[in-house]
């Protein structure tokens, strides 16, 4: 089964064009993607609240789509985590580097005590160097699932020091591009610690795909990166 851990609906900040969501769904259909984790742009660039009421409403009419909610510590980032506990959400998200505000902020490791009450696992952007390290200190010893979103080759020792040293740590693989990267990581982690993501539509899927498909690991390996692994931490079939 293949699963998408991370797609996108709506409009992105320099794009000419939206994306709605029968843009992901067309998509889906082409590219043989039997489940995709999603969520609308409007959660991280207008307003949760409304970004996870869109959210909702597209996963309710379809049931391949699995909801990401977004918990921004700005703005009712509590009641947030409430209303996706209420609706039946698989995942958080949160996006440091797209809305410009720091994980070990006092509002935001409030915010993910909230977060590891509701035992739902969190994405979390780890984009920049520095950025792995924030999100160990913000989270210190709570048992949250993590998935550390849009690391790149650039941050990779940092990124497999956490994975490391901290339980339950998974890395999103839609930046991991270059070269053997893949292969480094099941060698250094293992395979059952990458999630494919591609945030398709607003990215291209194929770049992010190809990649994992014909990376030279096993197919026990590659199945668990395509499906396996985010199935069964979102507790999915």
């Amino acid at each position: 089964m293949l699963i998408d851990g991370y797609t996108l609906f709506g409009s992105w900040p320099g794009l000419p064009y939206d994306h709605p969501v029968e843009h992901l769904l067309a998509g889906m259909k082409q590219h043989k993607i039997d489940r995709a984790c999603t969520l609308s742009s409007q959660g991280i660039f207008f307003d949760a609240a409304v970004g996870n009421a869109t959210t909702y409403a597209a996963c309710q009419a379809d049931a391949r789509l699995i909801p990401i909610g977004v918990v921004d510590p700005r703005l009712n980032g509590v009641e947030q985590v409430v209303f996706c506990q209420q609706h039946g959400f698989r995942m958080l998200s949160m996006f440091p580097f797209a809305q410009n505000w720091s994980v070990d902020s006092i509002c935001a490791t409030q915010l993910l005590k909230a977060i590891a009450d509701s035992k739902l696992p969190v994405m979390i952007e780890a984009y920049s160097d520095g950025d792995a390290s924030q999100i160990w200190r913000a989270m210190g010893d709570q048992d949250i699932p993590l998935i550390l979103l849009d690391a790149n080759p650039n941050t990779l020792t940092e990124t497999i020091t956490l994975i490391q040293a901290r339980p339950h740590t998974y890395l999103a693989t839609r930046l991991l591009c270059g070269g053997d990267t893949i292969e480094l990581l099941v060698d250094r982690v293992g395979a059952d610690k990458l999630v494919f993501t591609s945030r398709f539509p607003i990215s291209c899927f194929s770049s992010a795909f190809l990649t994992a498909k014909f990376a030279a690991i096993s197919d026990q390996d590659r199945a668990a990166i395509l499906g396996e692994n985010i199935s069964g931490l979102l507790g999915i079939a």
